[in-house]
């Protein structure tokens, strides 16, 4: 089913056609009710998780961004650029260049970062992974957390039920009004084949409920930021949001952030994500389009609830 969720926009988009083209060809009220009850149905389950969710507005706040530098496609002077024009107190940054890493040193003073070269993720982006098993030594990409403010890097706390661990870093950041967890994190994409850094259904399933149990026993407030690689449609974003909410959601309406190359416009895909547990509020949440990155980088204002 979670396949279903994926391509569900397709489906239906395809189904609208065939029942619309019937309607025209055999003037059939049936089949314009159909199509009409699909229309329906496609506002419903795909434009409907992106609606804006109601929330209080945060009493302070830090600026949390997320971007997936899609290897070299994102350069580094886009990469600073982004972060010049936002200004994020902290930015958790996925498939990163070392090029992309040293931009982001001279602009955060705290930062941790699992940096693979350029060349290795290249390689691993052609299939020509280094034999392994789990996902972490099959090429894991580059995932980095930079940060203005003060961090402390956190044990992994599903270290032992996942194989390679978490996907990403778990650090506590020292904000002015109080510390909060942030999970930096880039879950494998859900994909019935052996390519890169892809998992089955069933592995990716079980490493977010892994995920998610641990933010279950955090006795701070939470932040989940990055490349999440689930639609809000799939089983895995609505484990999560029973626990979390929806930061782009409580800043406005949410976009999918996957769509530059046709045709995955079609999928609607909110693959990148920026959650928060109940304590904490978001405002001034945006995605941007940029020239070169598959992904749309994610900026919100998060913080305790006024």
């Amino acid at each position: 089913m979670d396949y279903v969720a994926i391509a569900l926009p397709v489906l239906l988009i395809a189904a609208v056609i065939v029942a619309s083209v019937v309607t025209v060809v055999r003037r059939s009220v049936v089949f314009a009710t159909v199509a009409l009850s699909l229309v329906a149905l496609f506002a419903v389950t795909v434009i409907g998780p992106m609606r804006p969710a109601q929330a209080a507005a945060p009493s302070s706040t830090v600026r949390v961004a997320t971007m997936n530098l899609g290897l070299s496609w994102f350069s580094d002077n886009d990469a600073g650029f982004f972060v010049f024009t936002h200004e994020p107190d902290v930015l958790i940054g996925m498939e990163l260049s070392e090029s992309h890493h040293a931009e982001f040193q001279t602009r955060f003073e705290f930062h941790e970062v699992d940096i693979i070269s350029l060349e290795t993720q290249q390689q691993n982006e052609e299939s020509l992974s280094p034999d392994g098993t789990s996902f972490r030594r099959n090429g894991l990409p580059s995932i980095g957390i930079y940060s203005k403010l003060p961090i402390e890097v956190l044990s992994d706390p599903v270290a032992d039920v996942v194989d390679g661990g978490l996907p990403g870093f778990r650090v506590r950041v020292m904000a002015d009004d109080g510390p909060f967890i942030l999970y930096g994190l880039h879950v494998p994409r859900p994909f019935p084949g052996d390519g890169f850094y892809e998992v089955p259904v069933s592995e990716h399933v079980a490493m977010v409920d892994a995920i998610h149990e641990a933010i279950q026993a955090e006795t701070e407030p939470v932040v989940v930021a990055g490349d999440l690689n689930t639609v809000d449609r799939g089983q895995s974003y609505r484990t999560l949001t029973s626990t979390l909410d929806d930061a782009m959601r409580e800043s406005g309406w949410a976009v999918p952030t996957s769509d530059r190359a046709f045709p995955r416009p079609l999928l609607f895909a909110r693959l990148d994500h920026i959650l928060i547990s109940n304590e904490l509020c978001a405002e001034n949440g945006a995605s941007y389009d940029t020239r070169y990155a598959d992904h749309r980088p994610l900026v919100v204002d998060v913080g305790p609830c006024a």
